[in-house]
């Protein structure tokens, strides 16, 4: 790869050379049967060369020096197309990381086999559970990956891991009831995927399903659950820490660093070397070293997150955040491990109080949410009403407001986590916020 970067060097001022190498492994369960199970490998190549200030980019689904030459030459060509870029300033320079963390080299070597044991055994575990269950779908997969980023800057750092994964998603009917789609998943860096534990605690939700009671106007307390707070902030809120959105003049948070955004019992962090993250990654993107970026502390908000090109923009260093698209080679700001702080307490503790309020599993439209000021309208469903600190049934209903105002009604964050592997990787506890106005449908 150096030869490589030597080579580039004839056609650009500076090149940037990123490899990367993958291997899937995945099963698949729909209406209680397996419906497939594959194992996919390949590399891609992504050249990304600047000429007077010209980007060029080229991506090449191979590793082989003779094809990447090729794609240089083509970014070269590309380069000349473009217009100059008069706010570009350089590609990063070499940085100090982190010690890498050990790879599972089991998941290096997984086969479909192990999965599909798995999903035969959560189908059975599920039929014990509820003769009325239907296995709608569900899915086992294991992600192995290897990259290696160059720049002619010196940067040259290389990365393995891997994580795996498990969901399964339920339909019960029973009585003339038939439940909306309920899953549950896990996900980790090894093969010990909580099988048992993914099929109680979505047999548990469709037993709730089962009793469908009507919703109402009313000002409530409610209960996020990992999945639809993952939605929610994935669209609403997260996008407002990007640095790109503060030089453009589009984050609401411009402005506010050192002020209270949040109730305190909120503390959200980006750290891929968190104990639950899937990626423990101590480069980003573009060779920059990762690290763990405090976004709101006890409430208050703490700084934006950055990648190079933005970074320099502003005047300021990346925090580690430049995240690549290998689809279209370009860099973006985004999140490796996002990390929701948990509380002390069980969730079963925290609606053991509640006279009457709901525990929200999932949000349906959160992905309208405006990214420029926070408001969203929801619907929440599934779900689950809790009266007198039990859970009574199932229900539907809409919330409408805006995140901001959501996070200052936050009461108690739960003492489990969950890891959400979204649009984000995020790593939440059940969250409890106060006097939230529904609407009944």
């Amino acid at each position: 790869m150096e030869n490589l970067i030597r080579f580039g060097e004839k056609f650009f001022d500076e090149l940037e050379i990123a490899v990367y190498r993958s291997r899937d492994v995945s099963a698949s369960v729909e209406l209680n049967e397996i419906s497939i199970a594959s194992t996919r490998s390949g590399a891609v190549t992504v050249i990304r060369g600047i000429k007077d200030r010209r980007l060029g980019l080229a991506i090449v689904d191979s590793d082989e020096p003779e094809k990447v030459k090729g794609a240089i030459e083509q970014a070269a060509k590309m380069a000349k197309l473009n217009s100059p870029d008069e706010k570009w300033v350089s590609l990063p320079e070499p940085g100090k990381y982190r010690e890498k963390p050990k790879p599972n080299y089991e998941l290096r070597e997984a086969s479909p086999n192990a999965l599909v044991e798995m999903l035969v055994r959560g189908m059975k575990l599920a039929r014990e559970k509820d003769e009325n269950l239907v296995v709608a779908g569900g899915e086992g997969g294991v992600s192995w990956e290897e990259r290696r980023i160059l720049n002619s800057h010196g940067i040259d750092v290389f990365q393995e891991g891997g994580a795996a994964f498990f969901f399964l998603e339920f339909v019960g009917r029973k009585g003339g009831v038939v439940t909306p789609g309920i899953f549950d998943f896990d996900a980790r860096r090894d093969l010990n995927l909580d099988v048992e534990g993914v099929v109680e605690r979505a047999s548990q939700r469709v037993q709730w399903a089962y009793n469908v009671v009507p919703s109402k106007n009313e000002e409530v307390p409610l209960i996020f659950g990992p999945w639809a707070i993952a939605g929610l902030f994935s669209y609403a809120l997260l996008p407002a820490f990007s640095g790109e959105r503060l030089v453009k003049e589009t984050t609401p948070l411009a402005g506010k660093i050192g002020e209270k955004i949040a109730s305190d019992v909120i503390t959200l962090y980006d750290d891929p070397f968190h104990p639950l993250a899937l990626e423990p990654v101590v480069a980003d993107g573009e060779g920059v070293p990762t690290r763990k970026n405090v976004l709101i502390d006890a409430g208050t908000f703490k700084g934006f997150v950055w990648d190079n090109y933005w970074a320099k923009v502003h005047g300021t260093e990346s925090t580690g955040n430049g995240k690549r698209d290998v689809r279209s080679g370009g860099i973006s700001i985004g999140f490796h491990s996002t990390v929701i702080e948990k509380g002390k307490r069980p969730l079963e503790d925290i609606i053991s109080e509640i006279d009457r309020g709901y525990l929200v599993d999932g949000l349906q439209g959160a992905h309208s949410s405006n990214q420029d000021n926070g408001n969203f309208a929801v619907t929440a469903n599934p779900a689950f009403l809790i009266e007198d600190g039990e859970v009574k049934g199932s229900s539907v209903f809409l919330i409408a407001g805006n995140v901001y105002e959501l996070l200052q009604q936050a009461s108690e964050v739960s003492k489990e986590q969950t890891v959400m592997p979204f649009m984000n990787t995020i790593i939440t506890p059940h969250i409890k916020f106060e006097n939230v106005k529904i609407a009944g449908k």
